[in-house]
């Protein structure tokens, strides 16, 4: 502020400061993000496949609104939907996962009109959103579904282990790691030299977490060796 009542000041780098700024905030609202997410992951509960076509089961989207809901708001998360009409004859439903403090992660569904069954037009663009906005839902929240149990016991299967302890303070420090800019060689050193408990139940357990790590660590890297060939 005090740069910015300055007359005497370069224009240019009083932009590239606020350009600074802005970057520093940015990756501070990821680590954040990626903090809380780590710590919501772990009470989203399995969702009970209630829906039924004649290929299978599925779990419907007002039950998984219904139960994450409540867990998103805990987290300071919220969850919406964009629909667009590339063409008359398809729809992209975008779905946007916000942080409070103000990083969002998106997931896109492209798809033509459902005109499965005997669906009017506005039944099959209908269908194709609400399986739309359910495809990103999943997608955002690495949401697994299982079927209707018989009794409680089964329930009790389907639940997942206790995390071991301090487990999500690790995941908490290598989000931050990978929000930080890490690339695939620092993130696989750090991965390596973890407890064996910790890879082992995230395997089984949060798989979604690695693979997004391992995502975010792989474009770090290629965008280093297309710096160094330029």
């Amino acid at each position: 502020e005090r740069l910015a009542t300055n007359a005497d000041v370069d224009v240019v780098k009083m932009e590239r400061l606020i350009e600074m700024h802005e970057r520093i905030l940015n990756r501070n609202a990821e680590a954040e993000f990626n903090a809380a997410f780590a710590e919501m992951q772990s009470k989203i509960p399995a969702i009970v496949e209630r829906g039924k076509t004649d290929k299978g089961r599925y779990a419907k989207l007002e039950d998984i609104i219904d139960t994450v809901r409540p867990i998103l708001k805990a987290h300071g998360f919220s969850l919406s939907f964009k629909t667009e009409w590339p063409t008359e004859k398809r729809v992209k439903v975008t779905g946007l996962l916000t942080h409070a403090a103000g990083h969002q992660r998106t997931s896109e569904f492209l798809s033509d009109a459902d005109t499965s069954g005997s669906k009017n037009g506005v039944q099959a663009f209908g269908s194709a959103i609400a399986y739309g906005r359910r495809y990103t839902t999943t997608d955002l929240l690495s949401i697994v579904s299982r079927e209707q149990d018989d009794d409680a016991g089964r329930a009790e299967a389907f639940k997942a282990p206790e995390a071991p302890a301090g487990f999500d303070e690790w995941v908490t420090d290598i989000d931050t790691l990978v929000a930080d800019g890490c690339d695939w060689a620092t993130l696989s050193a750090n991965y390596e030299k973890s407890p064996q408990a910790f890879k082992d139940y995230a395997v089984k357990h949060q798989n979604g977490t690695l693979v997004r790590w391992k995502d975010a660590a792989q474009k770090v890297t290629a965008a280093k060796r297309k710096a160094g060939a330029k």
